[in-house]
């Protein structure tokens, strides 16, 4: 490696962390786990989560429970199995909502344990090359999602798109953006404080101005930052 290509890398590397380190607020997480503990105890329900390590952190667990317990969300659409999908079951349950839920997971190992947890269907599917705005990613393959539904609730928390060549993997998420929201919906991007999320939230941004949705937006940081858009009978979650 030269002596320019290690410079490069350690200014991407010193970039980075200030880009982590303004979108994130790493003391709020004990503060969101307070509330997200609060909050599943009044629904009877078990504290069976491990927020550690690329899972989802109390931030965005306290944010999917208040969204799924205050707001009329019915039609699902969560991008990567983890955490949330345990969560999402249990709250589906014990609310007796009824609302439909589709989990996507291209890890088909992961997927069944996953699987094994939660009462709506993970589905599994592989990931494909795919030209998002001139930027070749691997995203969900085949029809990863219903294009007859209109999702009300949509987390983008996969696929993995942590480095390197996967840095913006997820931008495939813009897919469903024009033709399969509801009126009414929130979207959150997991992970908002990374580069290629930021990519994502731009995009998705814009096809929402171009198709003249009204919509409002926020973002919670703590150890992690989730990004909300939010319409309709949803908009409050950007007070959350």
């Amino acid at each position: 490696m030269s002596l320019l290509q290690k410079v490069n890398e350690r200014l991407h590397i010193v970039n980075s962390l200030m880009w982590s380190a303004n979108s994130t607020r790493p003391a709020m997480e004990i503060v969101y786990r307070e509330l997200f503990l609060r909050d599943l105890a009044k629904l009877g329900l078990e504290d069976r989560y491990y927020p550690v390590g690329w899972a989802a952190n109390h931030g965005l667990l306290y944010l999917v429970a208040r969204c799924f317990t205050e707001l009329p969300v019915t039609h699902v659409l969560e991008l990567g199995a983890g955490q949330s999908s345990i969560l999402l079951s249990q709250l589906n349950d014990r609310l007796k909502r009824q609302a439909t839920i589709s989990t996507v997971e291209h890890d088909k190992q992961w997927a069944d344990r996953i699987q094994s947890q939660v009462s709506h269907r993970v589905t599994v599917t592989d990931l494909v090359p795919k030209t998002i705005e001139g930027h070749t990613i691997r995203h969900y393959g085949g029809a990863y999602f219903d294009a007859s539904v209109r999702y009300d609730f949509v987390l983008v928390d996969g696929p993995p798109a942590n480095k390197g060549d996967d840095a913006l993997n997820r931008l495939g998420a813009v897919e469903l953006v024009a033709n399969n929201l509801a009126e009414s919906f929130v979207l959150i991007v997991d992970d908002a404080e990374r580069r290629g999320e930021d990519m994502l939230i731009g995009s998705i941004r814009r096809k929402l101005q171009k198709n003249g949705r009204d919509f409002k937006e926020a973002a919670i940081m703590a150890a992690k930052r989730q990004h909300i858009f939010a319409a309709g009978s949803c908009s409050s979650a950007v007070f959350f």
